[in-house]
């Protein structure tokens, strides 16, 4: 996020819980989120952030999503997704785009 605002993208980003989905509440997960960074005039995926069980695997679907053809949300958006399963988790994140001004004080 920081990066890409240095950069000086204009970015949505979106977050969720693990315990927000049934797959984390049934793991028991209190902690683990994901945390997406996407550029607001493309939807271009710009980086993301996952803590919690089987973070590797689950941001290698968000890489795969940076490398395709346009390297948007809309791969992740648009696919169906196994329930409950951690994955769900990521595409989540990426329903919840939202615009997050920087504040200074």
């Amino acid at each position: 996020e920081e990066e890409a605002r240095e950069k000086g993208y204009d970015i949505l980003l979106g977050h969720y819980d693990y315990r927000n989905t049934a797959k984390g509440m049934a793991m028991g997960v209190e902690e683990g989120f994901v945390k997406v960074v996407v550029e607001d005039k493309t939807y271009r995926i710009l980086g993301g952030h996952i803590i919690g069980p089987y973070a590797p695997i689950m941001m290698q679907e968000i890489i795969n999503a940076m490398n395709t053809e346009d390297g948007t949300v809309s791969s992740i958006q648009r696919s169906m997704y196994i329930h409950p399963a951690t994955p769900e988790v990521v595409q989540r994140a990426f329903f919840g785009l939202h615009k997050h001004e920087e504040h200074h004080h």
